[in-house]
């Protein structure tokens, strides 16, 4: 029996947010946006954080950009993607933070967790503590400095244009500054708001920090340090 095509939600082009950086937007079932950032390795090869299933046109732009080799599963939500990049690019290393592996296991084979594997490939693995999710900050060099992956922990309300994807931020959303922790992920997605703050204040005093990236929003492109701060003040 023919296995059933993987769905292809609507998403945008590939977008260079600096040097060996890209990210591109997708939407969800929900009127909730999300984004899939794309880093290129010391040896040329790709990193994918928090995959997004491109259409023909997107995956040919993103193989013109290199070899995909490792695939980071974010946390214990963001997997529904992932075995398409697997099928797609069979030799890729499927990698998630150690506390998400059980979970994300139960839809795709994880062949190494990030904290054992991403040091030495030059990308620094942050922990967030308190969080529900297993869920892990990922520190990339780009120029003049670096850049933060985030997955859900923190945001600035990119929901879907509309009546839903208003209503939704009413509901869900609660961010009002430039970055924030959610309404919705406070309640479901965190254990101890005092450690997961602690862990943005500690985010907040690395050095030469040039741009944030998280997946359910905007870049932020100016006063990091400021911005992490305001998100750990509003827990």
């Amino acid at each position: 029996m023919a296995s059933k095509p993987h769905t292809i939600l609507p998403h945008g082009d590939l977008e260079e947010l600096a040097p060996g950086l890209w990210t591109v937007q997708g939407n969800l079932p929900i009127p909730l946006l999300r984004k899939m950032t794309v880093y290129r390795l010391r040896d040329g090869s790709l990193l994918l954080h928090s995959v997004i299933a491109l259409g023909d046109e997107g995956m040919a732009r993103l193989a013109a950009l290199g070899r995909p080799s490792a695939m980071i599963v974010p946390n214990t939500g963001h997997r529904m993607d992932a075995p398409f990049y697997k099928a797609r690019f069979p030799e890729l290393r499927v990698l998630c933070p150690a506390a998400a592996r059980a979970k994300v296991e139960e839809v795709i084979k994880v062949d190494a967790t990030c904290e054992e594997t991403l040091p030495a490939l030059g990308v620094q693995v942050h922990g967030i503590d308190g969080c529900k999710s297993g869920e892990l900050v990922y520190e990339v060099q780009i120029d003049g400095g670096s850049a933060l992956l985030f997955c859900d922990i923190v945001g600035n309300n990119l929901y879907a244009p509309g009546f839903l994807g208003r209503l939704m931020s009413r509901i869900t959303g609660g961010v009002k500054g430039r970055l924030g922790v959610a309404r919705i992920v406070r309640m479901f997605l965190l254990k101890n708001k005092a450690a997961t703050r602690a862990s943005l204040e500690r985010l907040a005093a690395l050095p030469d920090v040039r741009l944030l990236l998280p997946t359910h929003g905007h870049p932020v492109r100016q006063d990091c340090a400021g911005a992490l701060r305001e998100a750990a003040a509003g827990l």
